[in-house]
C-alpha cells in the first residue's frame, strides 16, 4: 500500500528586471565594487543596504528572463536575443533533458519543451556565495538603524531566490542542493523582519533530504517540524519522520513518534498507513494493530487500502479464509484497487505450494491424493482474481506479475482442456513481449 507522497508545486519569483547581456554583468560587477569603497567609507545602513542590493543583481544578471515551467519559445523571447551556443539532449540524474547552452547558464527543458531548471555556469562573480553575502549586508544594515519597511521586501526576495533555486535543484534531481536551498528560505522567512514560518520550505527541505537518501538529514528537520508544532498543521510530518527512523534501523523510535503522531491526529492516513505497515512488518502482537486498523476503518469505513491492510494482516497469520473475505471486501468498496484481487490471488497461491509441500512429506497415499486434490483446487481459485488484477490495472510491473502465475498456473492444467492450453500461450506470449521493456 502506497502513501501519497506530497508533490512540490512551483512557485514563479519575479525577480528585479535587469538585462541578461554580459554587459549588464559588467555592470552589476562595478556597482558591487562601488558598493564595497562606500561601505568601508561610510559603515551606515544606507551603505550596508546598497551593498545587499548590488549583491542582488550580480545574483540575478546571468538569469534575468529564465522562469520555471515556461516554454523553450517564451524562454527565448525573454532573453530578447541572447546568444545560444548550443542545444542538445542530455542525460542528468537519470533523466533526459533539452539543454541549451549560453555563455553563462545552461537551460534544461523537459519532454514537453518546458523549463525544468537552469544552471549558472559563469556567475559574475567567482568563488562568494552571493545570496549568504546578501543576507550578511541585510542583517548589518538592520544592526545599524534600517527599517522593517525598507528591510522586509529584500528579506521577502531573498527568501523567493532561495526558493527557486531549490525548484531548480529539485526538478534535476539535484536533492541535496534543493534540501539545503529549501531550509536557507526557511531561515530568511523567519528572520525577525519578517517573521514567516513557512512550512512547506521546511517540509520540503525534509523531504528533498529523504529522496537525496540522507535520513539523518531528514530527522533534524522533520524533528525541527515537530519542535516548531507545525505537525500541528501538517500530521504526515510524523509519517515521514518515522519512515526516516525505520530506514536507519531505529524501530522502537519509529513506533514511538508514530504513536504520538497517532494520539495527536488519529485521523490522519499518512500515520495511520505507516503505523500499520511498521506492526506488520516487525510482526508485533496482531491485537495492537487490529486495534489501530479498526479505529482508521471507523474514521474511513470506505477506504479500501484500509481493509487490505486488515486483510494482510491475517494473511501473515496464515488466517486465509478470513484474509481472502478481506480482500474481496476490499474490492468491493473500490473495484479499481488491483491490490486486492492481486493478493486474493498470491493468497491461493501461497496455500497450494503449502499444500504441494505437505503432500511431499505425506506417505499415507490416501492423504497425499487429498492434499494433491486440495493443492489444484487452491490453483484454480487463484485464476479469478489474477485474472481481475490483470485486467484492471496499467501499471506494467502488476501486469507481469500477474501473467506470471497465470501462465504458471494454466501450464500445469494444460492438458485438461484447450482453452487452458490456450491462456497458456497468452500469458506466455505476453510475458516474452513485454517483461524485457
Amino acid at each position: 500500500m502506497k502513501r501519497f507522497f506530497i508533490t512540490l508545486a512551483v512557485a514563479l519569483v519575479a525577480l528585479p528586471a535587469i538585462n541578461a547581456q554580459s554587459k549588464d554583468g559588467l555592470k552589476a560587477l562595478k556597482d558591487l565594487t562601488k558598493a564595497k569603497e562606500t561601505v568601508a567609507k561610510k559603515n551606515d545602513a544606507s551603505s550596508w543596504l546598497k551593498l545587499g542590493n548590488a549583491y542582488a543583481a550580480v545574483f540575478d544578471a546571468p538569469i534575468n528572463g529564465l522562469f520555471l515551467n515556461n516554454s523553450q519559445m517564451q524562454t527565448n523571447l525573454l532573453l530578447k536575443g541572447a546568444q545560444k551556443l548550443s542545444s542538445a539532449e542530455k542525460e542528468y540524474n537519470g533523466k533526459v533533458f533539452t539543454v541549451d547552452s549560453y555563455a553563462d547558464k545552461d537551460i534544461y527543458y523537459n519532454e514537453k519543451g518546458i523549463m525544468s531548471g537552469y544552471k549558472v555556469t559563469k556567475p559574475v562573480v567567482e568563488g562568494e556565495d552571493v545570496l549568504a553575502k546578501m543576507y550578511e549586508a541585510y542583517e548589518k544594515a538592520r544592526d545599524l538603524g534600517a527599517t522593517v519597511k525598507e528591510l522586509k521586501p529584500l528579506y521577502e526576495l531573498l527568501a523567493r531566490r532561495h526558493w527557486t533555486n531549490a525548484m531548480c535543484a529539485y526538478n534535476l534531481g539535484d536533492f541535496k542542493e534543493a534540501s539545503f536551498e529549501f531550509e536557507k528560505s526557511f531561515i530568511v522567512n523567519s528572520n525577525p523582519i519578517v517573521q514567516l514560518t513557512d512550512t512547506n520550505a521546511i517540509l520540503y527541505a525534509g523531504i528533498a533530504a529523504v529522496q537525496g537518501k540522507d535520513s539523518r538529514r531528514a530527522v533534524d528537520l522533520f524533528e525541527k517540524c515537530r519542535s516548531l508544532n507545525l505537525a500541528s498543521a501538517i500530521g504526515d510530518i510524523y509519517a515521514y519522520l518515522a519512515d526516516c527512523y525505520k530506514s536507519m534501523g531505529d524501530t522502537v523510535q519509529c513506533k514511538a513518534i508514530l504513536a504520538e503522531g497517532f494520539e495527536k491526529h488519529p485521523t490522519n492516513q499518512g500515520i495511520l498507513v505507516s503505523l500499520i505497515n511498521t506492526y506488520l512488518e516487525s510482526n508485533d502482537n496482531p491485537d495492537k494493530i487490529l486495534s489501530v486498523i479498526h479505529q482508521a476503518q471507523a474514521n474511513e469505513p470506505k477506504n479500501a487500502s484500509l481493509v487490505y491492510a486488515e486483510g494482510n494482516l491475517y494473511k501473515n497469520m496464515k488466517q486465509y479464509d478470513k484474509c481472502i473475505e478481506l480482500y474481496r471486501k476490499a474490492a468491493e468498496l473500490d473495484p479499481s484497487y488491483v491490490y486486492a484481487p492481486y493478493n486474493e490471488g498470491d493468497t491461493y497461491y501461497q496455500m497450494a505450494l503449502e499444500l504441494q509441500e505437505q503432500a511431499s512429506m505425506e506417505l499415507d497415499d490416501s492423504k497425499y491424493e487429498t492434499m494433491v486434490n486440495q493443492m489444484k483446487d487452491c490453483l484454480k481459485k487463484a485464476i479469478a482474481p489474477f485474472e481481475r488484477a490483470f485486467s484492471i490495472t496499467d501499471d506494467m510491473e502488476i501486469k507481469c506479475g500477474c501473467a506470471q502465475y497465470l501462465k504458471q498456473i494454466y501450464f500445469h492444467f494444460r492438458e485438461e482442456s484447450a482453452e487452458n492450453m490456450a491462456n497458456y500461450e497468452k500469458y506466455n506470449k505476453f510475458l516474452a513481449e513485454n517483461e524485457s521493456n
